[in-house]
């Protein structure tokens, strides 16, 4: 194969590699989708779930541990801080020890975190309890992201980012419902209803860990459930995809800190994640404002979640079949900010909901789309660390906007108006989505020519 033919096929412009006889690929890859994404899904489910009741548990819990609005902000931001830390550790070891060690370490660890939320006392053990539930948690998206590129070809990673995505639309719509349900345990065996919320919702992270150490599989060669025709053809369509230039593959994989494209990256991710931070924290909080009755609070913080599903669902698919990210990426990012200023200028709760569901559309779009450019752009040695180092940048702005909120919050006691800071970053990082579009276009080198590029005659 040429150099110009090995370049268009790593950018997903050119056919997949020609299969053997018997070998059907759209049929390897849904046959590998079918048997991994449920359970990353199901982990990413719970994840968010485990990370999202703080806002029902909030609607009592911060009055009996005497928590401000302040104290909330940091400690929801501590989160960020710990995740931040231990993100790149963690990928660099699902790397080298695999997604079966890492992930069901990983599940494990947060669901017991959770539980021990129910024992917090006061805001010394909030904080510490919320810092703890940080490190556990550390590595499951960037991690599973990784998990993606060692299995799915490049012209077929947005959709599954997507699948993988859902977890969090999906994990708050029904966390939304079922959490109010919980609440309202109030009482049962002398419990208050925000400590049943963490330990009912803590456990099933530990039943899906040990469930994993039996049921996943590192890479396709380790595939049983493939056949041997199948499994050869995966790995080496992946294998060739994966090739980077000789000075790149000769190159230590933390040299991926000086990649000035890899730090753009991570400034678009900033954007998105702070999204991700404030998208249903404060959710709650704010309907009940407007003072709706406890058991209608959880059907509708779930809309906004529902409409996300929906539209990443959409988003991603014309992404794949026109073979484009960072105008889907910009778009979003946009439809995000709008969502926001409509949030910001609300005084009515129904105004409130549309915002929420722009904001939601937008930024879960944009969050699938996005992970298809380091996916197929990094070479295959510094993917996990340029992954790494894109979500601990992020989650850094997580733990910095979050605070900030808080802090704007207690002084002002005016949560929806916080939310211009998040349009102002959604903005910014737009540009910065552009810039870094053209950056790579111009690449010779690069795997991204159709993720820079326009529709491509006859893609999926």
């Amino acid at each position: 194969m040429s150099d110009k033919q090995s370049a268009a096929t790593q950018a997903g412009t050119a056919p997949l590699e020609t299969p053997a006889a018997g070998v059907d690929p759209a049929q390897v890859v849904k046959r590998v989708g079918r048997r991994l994404m449920p359970y990353v899904f199901a982990l990413y489910f719970m994840s968010i779930v485990d990370r999202g009741n703080l806002g029902f548990a909030a609607l009592a819990m911060n009055s009996e541990l005497h928590l401000t609005r302040e104290m909330f902000g940091f400690g929801v931001g501590i989160f960020f801080l710990t995740f931040a830390l231990f993100e790149l550790p963690s990928n660099l070891a699902l790397a080298r020890f695999g997604a079966r060690a890492t992930l069901t370490r990983i599940a494990i660890l947060w669901g017991l975190a959770t539980m021990l939320m129910a024992f917090v006392s006061g805001p010394n053990s909030f904080y510490g309890m919320r810092a703890l539930l940080g490190a556990a948690e550390a590595g499951i998206a960037p991690g599973v992201f990784l998990f993606i590129s060692y299995w799915f070809p490049t012209a077929y990673r947005a959709r599954y980012n997507a699948v993988f995505i859902y977890a969090v639309p999906v994990a708050y719509a029904v966390a939304s419902v079922v959490s109010g349900w919980i609440m309202q345990l109030d009482g049962a065996l002398g419990l208050p209803g925000w400590k049943w919320l963490f330990l009912l919702e803590g456990l099933p992270a530990i039943l899906l860990g040990l469930f994993g150490l039996w049921y996943l599989t590192n890479k396709p060669t380790e595939a049983h459930w493939l056949s041997a025709a199948d499994r050869l053809w995966l790995q080496g369509t992946l294998d060739r995809e994966a090739q980077a230039p000789a000075s790149e593959q000769r190159a230590h994989p933390l040299r991926v800190f000086a990649n000035p494209n890899v730090l753009l990256m991570a400034s678009v991710m900033v954007g998105i994640f702070c999204g991700l931070a404030t998208l249903n924290t404060w959710l709650p909080l704010i309907i009940r404002g407007y003072d709706v009755p406890l058991k209608l609070i959880g059907p509708l913080a779930a809309l906004p979640s529902f409409a996300g599903a929906i539209g990443m669902f959409l988003t991603s698919r014309h992404s794949d079949r026109h073979r484009e990210r960072v105008w889907h990426l910009i778009g979003a990012l946009l439809f995000a900010a709008l969502g926001y200023v409509a949030i910001a200028l609300s005084t009515s709760l129904a105004l409130t909901i549309l915002g929420f569901v722009l904001a939601n559309i937008g930024i879960y779009s944009a969050n699938a789309v996005f992970w298809t450019i380091p996916q197929s752009f990094l070479p295959k040695n510094m993917t996990a660390a340029g992954l790494g180092i894109i979500s601990t940048v992020a989650s850094l702005a997580g733990f910095g906007i979050t605070t900030l909120v808080g802090h704007i919050q207690e002084k002002t006691h005016n949560l929806t108006s916080c939310f211009a800071i998040v349009i102002a970053v959604l903005l910014v990082v737009a540009v910065v989505a552009y810039i870094l579009g053209r950056r790579l276009k111009r690449m010779p080198d690069a795997s991204l020519h159709a993720s820079v590029g326009s529709a491509v005659a006859g893609s999926h």
